[in-house]
């Protein structure tokens, strides 16, 4: 692996940490937080929420670089885990774009629409109950999608414990397995009724663990960069034989 395919993993890395930074700035400060169906029916027809769910699908497209360059890197090392972290959390992945690209498409390009357009109550109530079940739909969705995403971030944890015995060589295996207990604690309060960790949940906890743990990455991947970088042999100087 070249110095640049890690420089260009980080950069993925920090395009994604800016568009969930701007995802939780439109929902915690510049959007009206939806106390009812019909006022977050409302909210999809706002510039700002569509500019938000187009700038996490090109986050989430975007992540797909950094997991293949760290599946290649720690290949040689760790096969099998490095293996299934990359299927994994490229299943996860395709599970988040199909459920995000339909809800874009759906909901707030056709549903928010009728929505506004519509005069009859009963038209309005129907819409309103159909945005409900598609809320309730979403639940079931995200088990396995969340799953997948526990398994990938536990294996590509085991896959990058052993480093390069530099005292920064375990942070993306640190974040990784941060990301991976984020998860199980999602999946527990959700599915297992585990309320006691519903405080994890939160939209404020979960951007300040984001920006921790993707941080972490990117700045394992740009070491990583300027380690390969300083390992790599000089250039043979121009007509040396």
């Amino acid at each position: 692996m070249r110095a640049m395919h890690f420089q260009w993993a980080g950069l993925c890395v920090c395009l994604f940490l800016a568009t969930q930074i701007f995802q939780g700035l439109c929902l915690l400060v510049w959007l009206p937080p939806p106390d009812s169906a019909a006022a977050a029916l409302g909210n999809r027809l706002h510039l700002l929420d569509v500019a938000r769910r187009l700038a996490v699908l090109g986050g989430l497209l975007a992540m797909a670089v950094p997991y293949a360059v760290i599946a290649l890197d720690r290949f040689a090392r760790m096969p099998v885990a490095s293996l299934l972290g990359l299927v994994f959390a490229l299943f996860f992945l395709l599970l988040e774009l199909l459920h995000r690209g339909l809800d874009l498409a759906i909901v707030s390009q056709e549903w928010a629409v009728q929505f506004a357009a519509a005069t009859d109550a009963a038209q309005r109530e129907a819409l309103e109950n159909r945005f409900r079940s598609w809320e309730s739909a979403t639940r079931g969705i995200y088990l396995p999608l969340l799953l997948s995403g526990l398994i990938a971030w536990t294996c590509y944890a085991i896959a990058t414990w052993n480093g390069d015995g530099e005292r920064w060589s375990r942070l993306a295996a640190i974040a990784f397995a941060a990301n991976a207990a984020r998860v199980l604690a999602r999946i527990l309060v959700a599915y297992a009724g585990a309320t006691w960790l519903s405080f994890t949940g939160g939209l404020h906890v979960y951007l300040v663990l984001t920006i921790a743990i993707y941080g972490a990455l990117a700045v394992w991947l740009f070491r990583r960069a300027a380690g390969v970088k300083e390992s790599a042999p000089p250039a043979a100087a121009p007509g040396a034989s």
